[in-house]
């Protein structure tokens, strides 16, 4: 059967929304926002008929696993960490995902979505999910994600283990430094700057408009743990720059 087609499966983007997913990855509400996009949904599989091969579905699926995250990249610019899909058991088992290592996390509550309105349809399904990288969960519930996955080079420190607003961290020696500046029209602590910048360097960002790209990355979480007030207005004024 060399050359034969005898299988088609078709990619997506992520469900929007997924409760048992976002217990199994760990990521709060800002981050499934920001990181979505790493998920990849299995919305098409198909046996072609008259095929009749064992093994055939696990198969499929295992071999698409390990090409998946390089097409991804070439067609979307990054990689993917996790796949997704969602079997409906009044047509199938999910046997062949099983096989092929997916692991459930648990059923819909029977809803769905069509042009941004969610609707009661009572068919729930269960969703799968199959890891792409080792780490993927801890990747992606991090406080601080990796820059290789958004398009940089790779940080020559995982900020994830740097110890900012602890005592002794990186907020507490910035601290300790002079702040130069006349009081009248300081907008921002000079202690919360220097630590986005120092952060934004250790992440690969080599100029200022590397340091805005970085900071206007960052989620309010993420500026709140670097001394920052709940406001834009700093990512402004770094992209400005």
């Amino acid at each position: 059967m060399e050359g034969q087609w005898v299988a088609l499966i078709g990619w997506g983007s992520a469900a929007l929304k997924s409760r048992h997913r976002e217990k199994w990855v760990g990521w709060s509400q800002e981050q499934k926002t920001q990181r979505l996009k790493f998920i990849a949904n299995n919305q098409r599989f198909l046996i072609l008929p008259g095929i009749q091969i064992k093994n055939l579905a696990s198969k499929v699926l295992a071999l698409n696993m390990k090409r998946l995250p390089a097409d991804w990249l070439a067609t979307h610019g990054h990689t993917v960490l996790i796949a997704e899909t969602f079997v409906d058991h009044s047509r199938f088992t999910g046997t062949c995902y099983r096989a092929a290592g997916w692991v459930p996390l648990g059923k819909t509550s029977g809803y769905g979505r069509k042009a941004g309105v969610y609707y009661y349809h009572g068919e729930s399904k269960t969703i799968f999910t199959k890891p792409l990288h080792k780490d993927a969960q801890k990747i992606l519930s991090a406080s601080f994600l990796p820059p290789e996955y958004e398009g940089g080079e790779k940080a020559l420190i995982d900020l994830n283990a740097v110890p900012i607003h602890t005592k002794g961290g990186l907020l507490e020696h910035m601290a300790r430094i002079r702040d130069p500046r006349k009081p009248r029209g300081i907008r921002h602590d000079q202690t919360s700057v220097l630590a986005v910048v120092i952060c934004a360097l250790l992440s690969g960002a080599k100029s200022f408009i590397g340091i805005g790209e970085w900071a206007a990355n960052l989620s309010q979480e993420m500026l709140k743990r670097l001394g920052c007030k709940y406001s834009d207005r700093l990512l402004e004024i770094y992209s400005a720059k």
